[in-house]
């Protein structure tokens, strides 16, 4: 199997021309994503204006990376790039390895998008714009881009973001630049998932891609509790019991009965919940929406406990 190939660009930027060179970053880095080869890309501008920028594009092996420095596509970059920087050219370094992933405080926000057909063009350039708007926001340390497989066009094309903070991250989220950004994407955009920590339940809830947060822990809660009660009811009228006549430890038989509960809630019950109530997880105008949405949901629970009151005998 051969080794992916590693190349480590760095460039002092001419003063004044931070923002022309992060327009053309983000021009290098879509041709590279359409290159034979090409695995990943990842950004790191300097935390000092004084210092370089460091820019890491992994490859398959070593013969795409030698494709891809003789290629006409970077010597055009190369040539548009020269007079932004502050020398003559690149400083390059070439390594086989795979641990290019630079670990540290920053903060993590990973960004999977599903493109919609034939738009793939359409992303790839908005992609340009918005990578350069981050890169200039306070707070960024990198960026990690990585498309879909070749020929794979409905493939998931996935972004990592990297800032110092927390409040640096969720002010770029929040920001007008990239809420507009945003709304001018949906209508090329199949679908973007947003996955932070950004919420006690992850992986039952989605982030609104508008604001990068969760809901409210709360409103999950609530969700978790309707579809959570009914089936351990139904587990321990009909499943325990046969546990039991089967000589099984109640440390194992309740492991068995906390996996189904777990599985059942996690694929069946919140993906449903999940989309009946989004209206209620992220309302676009909260006039009545959160009180409307609460008062269904101690509805249903008292229903829930009357059904089963009457239908299941003990």
């Amino acid at each position: 199997m051969s080794q992916r190939t590693v190349l480590i660009a760095t460039a002092r930027v001419r003063p004044g021309c931070e923002a022309e060179f992060a327009a053309w970053q983000a021009r290098q880095a879509a041709a590279t994503a359409e290159f034979p080869g090409f695995v990943s890309s990842d950004m790191m501008p300097p935390s000092n204006p004084a210092e370089p920028w460091t820019i890491i594009k992994t490859f398959e092996d070593a013969a795409a990376l030698d494709r891809w420095m003789h290629s006409p596509e970077r010597a055009e970059l190369i040539v548009a790039v020269t007079p932004l920087l502050d020398g003559v050219t690149f400083s390059e370094t070439v390594a086989t390895s795979d641990a290019n992933d630079r670990q540290g405080t920053s903060v993590t926000e990973v960004i999977f998008t599903r493109v919609k057909p034939g738009k793939a063009k359409a992303y790839q350039e908005w992609s340009r714009r918005i990578q350069s708007l981050q890169t200039l926001h306070p707070g960024f340390t990198g960026a990690y881009v990585q498309p879909p497989a070749k020929g794979n066009e409905g493939g998931t094309w996935t972004t990592i973001l990297r800032f110092n903070s927390t409040q640096s991250l969720e002010a770029w989220m929040n920001s007008p630049d990239r809420k507009a950004m945003i709304e001018e994407a949906r209508p090329f955009l199949e679908s973007e998932e947003l996955m932070q920590l950004a919420t006690s339940f992850p992986g039952w809830v989605p982030i609104d891609p508008s604001t990068g947060k969760g809901p409210p822990n709360w409103k999950t809660a609530m969700l978790v509790l309707l579809g959570l009660f009914p089936i351990v009811l139904l587990e321990l009228r009909f499943l325990s019991p046969v546990l039991t006549q089967l000589g099984l430890h109640a440390s194992l038989a309740t492991f068995i009965g906390n996996c189904i509960s777990v599985a059942l809630t996690s694929f069946l019950t919140m993906p449903f919940f999940v989309k009946t109530f989004s209206w209620w997880l992220f309302p676009k105008n909260d006039d009545g929406a959160t009180l409307k949405g609460s008062a269904i949901l101690c509805a249903l629970y008292a229903c829930e406990v009357l059904i089963f009151w009457h239908l299941l005998p003990w």
